[in-house]
């Protein structure tokens, strides 16, 4: 599986944020005693945790429950079909949420939701089989509030043997551990005849704080015995990064090219050149717009121009792009401007203004060529649209807007 379906999470407690972290508890985190688990950040920092808990970041994966599956589970909505005699039924029965294969009308078997990755545009899930993971071959898509294939699954047939690297995982959570690793390399990643075993116990669920803001049990257990002190100590954070580093906390994850090693092994401050080949970000190739908004945003003029635009110009990492066009079309706007002669030199239809849309023009969402997904009953593929960071200019969008050039 090859997605990113991309801040801040553990499965001994599903229905937390993270792990528990104190001195009057035994958790050990699965990435070592320098690890305090999230939710030890709560105490000092609530409006931020809470936001986290409702991010994307967070909601990378999960265990699944009830509560975080999406789409629905009622007779007359939670069927697909493959032909007359094969469907896929989600249910939800006393123990647990299910994808059940039936053929001729027979139950085959029931697969059960154990994971979910995504929240915000799609969501797939996974089943453990012993120590491996494998997808579901049904997923929910939120454009269209409807089950669809899973990325790359057949519309005719179900699949329930597609197994789940450790790379998804990489960027979809905060830790996972290999059982085994192949003695000639540490950078095993496994093959369908020998595929990887994974550690179940040392998941930690999505993209916790931690995995942005680097080991933070130093950094909690100093601020509990110096509460006065309010300047942050032993933590990265965003001031104590340049504008590089800045960028590579995300682009760890936003990125896609052939990586070097683990990327559960970059920790805030290291170098992106370290675990990618970046240099055909700067080619002008095209880039998919899923998983890819930082090699789409290294091709863009307004980057290129700049030393201080990062991810972090536009987006706060702890809530979801929620803001409205308008929002961040004036992030544009604090950059180009009549007065500086760099804005917009277009001429809109009446009722439109500028000012409220640099966005679909400058950013339009484009379908994406890595996903795709089939509905029931279609036998045409349905486009996964996704807002691309390649900011530029796109004069089909801007033909929608009946966009007129100035003379």
């Amino acid at each position: 599986m090859k997605i990113n379906i991309k801040s801040f999470f553990v499965i001994l407690m599903p229905f937390l944020f993270s792990n528990c972290i104190n001195k009057d508890n035994d958790y050990i985190d699965p990435r070592g005693n320098v690890y305090a688990g999230s939710i030890s950040c709560k105490e000092c920092h609530q409006t931020i945790y809470d936001d986290a808990l409702n991010s994307s970041h967070y909601k990378a994966s999960a265990p699944a429950s009830i509560k975080n599956v999406l789409g629905n589970f009622r007779p007359g909505h939670n069927t697909y079909w493959y032909d007359k005699d094969t469907k896929i039924v989600m249910e939800n029965r006393n123990n647990g949420l299910y994808q059940v294969h039936y053929k001729n009308g027979k139950e085959v078997k029931a697969y059960h939701f154990d994971i979910t990755m995504g929240a915000k545009n799609a969501q797939t899930s996974l089943f453990w089989d012993k120590d491996h993971v494998y997808e579901l071959p049904l997923s929910f898509y939120t454009s269209v509030q409807n089950w669809g294939t899973s990325p790359s699954y057949p519309p005719n047939q179900p699949n329930f043997d597609r197994l789940i690297p450790i790379g998804c995982f990489e960027c979809h959570s905060s830790y996972l551990e290999l059982k085994h690793k192949n003695t000639d390399s540490e950078n095993y990643f496994g093959t369908e005849t020998t595929p990887e075993t994974m550690k179940k116990e040392s998941l930690v669920y999505g993209i916790d704080c931690e995995r942005c803001h680097g080991p933070a049990m130093d950094h909690v257990n100093y601020h509990k015995e110096n509460p006065d002190v309010k300047s942050a100590k032993y933590i990265v954070t965003n001031k104590s990064l340049n504008n590089r580093q800045r960028i590579d906390r995300c682009a760890i994850c936003h990125y896609k090219n052939e990586k070097s090693q683990s990327l559960f092994k970059f920790v805030v401050g290291n170098s992106l050149a370290n675990f990618y080949d970046e240099s055909y970000t700067t080619s002008g190739a095209p880039l998919d717009v899923h998983g890819n908004q930082y090699g789409l945003l290294s091709q863009s003029k307004c980057y290129l121009d700049s030393k201080t635009m990062n991810c972090i110009t536009c987006h706060n990492p702890h809530k979801d792009a929620t803001e409205s066009l308008s929002y961040y079309s004036q992030k544009c706007m604090s950059c180009h401007s009549e007065a500086k002669n760099n804005f917009c030199t277009t001429k809109v239809s009446p009722g439109i203004l500028l000012k409220d849309n640099c966005i679909d023009c400058h950013m339009p969402k484009k379908a994406s060529e890595a996903i795709s997904f089939f509905l029931s009953g279609k036998s045409e593929t349905s486009a996964y649209m996704l807002r691309t960071h390649r900011i530029g200019i796109y004069p089909e969008e801007m033909q929608k807007k009946v966009f007129v050039k100035k003379k």
